[in-house]
């Protein structure tokens, strides 16, 4: 019976996930403002300073990394943390669907508000040079050679806390 439960509650959990993300989806599209007559078809987007905004993300793996952000989630809903097949199509799934295409305007305008058009170049120039493409490379493959263990812990976490055997530290 427990585990009827158990399954049940990782289900609606997952559901609620999805409807969450849908819900998002959903505001952020229904947020874009039509044009004005006095507006042009080309966007504040569309400036050198997004130009390079939109270049930074990927040159220092935000984009990439974005992406894979959803192991987390998916190693607390879907399982035990051994069937990495199935993770790897979840995670195409939620890609496709909550991923980094459907943020990566909204992060290129981020940067490009906190940053200067010259702070974004030097960025953009930190990123080609070797030490730091190493860096970024090396911060990646950490994140994916840790996934396993990642996927199990999670599990093992949620699991521990749906049989009482932790609980939520105090405010």
């Amino acid at each position: 019976m427990f585990k009827v439960k158990l399954q049940l509650s990782k289900f609606l959990a997952l559901l609620l996930v999805v409807c969450f993300t849908l819900f998002t989806v959903y505001v952020a599209n229904s947020q874009q403002l039509p044009l004005s007559k006095d507006q042009s078809p080309i966007s504040a987007g569309e400036t050198s300073k997004y130009k390079l905004a939109s270049e930074v993300l990927p040159a220092i793996g935000i984009s990439r990394r974005y992406d894979m952000h959803f192991d987390h989630l998916m190693g607390i809903l879907i399982g035990k943390g051994d069937d990495f097949e199935l993770y790897a199509r979840f995670r195409k799934m939620f890609a496709r669907e909550i991923g980094w295409k459907h943020y990566k305007e909204a992060y290129a305008a981020r940067l490009q508000a906190d940053f200067s058009e010259d702070e974004l170049k030097e960025l953009l120039n930190l990123s080609k040079q070797p030490l730091m493409k190493k860096l970024l490379q090396s911060e990646v493959k950490a994140y994916l050679d840790t996934s396993k263990q990642r996927f199990k812990m999670g599990f093992d976490l949620w699991n521990n806390y749906n049989n009482g055997k932790i609980s939520l530290p105090p405010d």
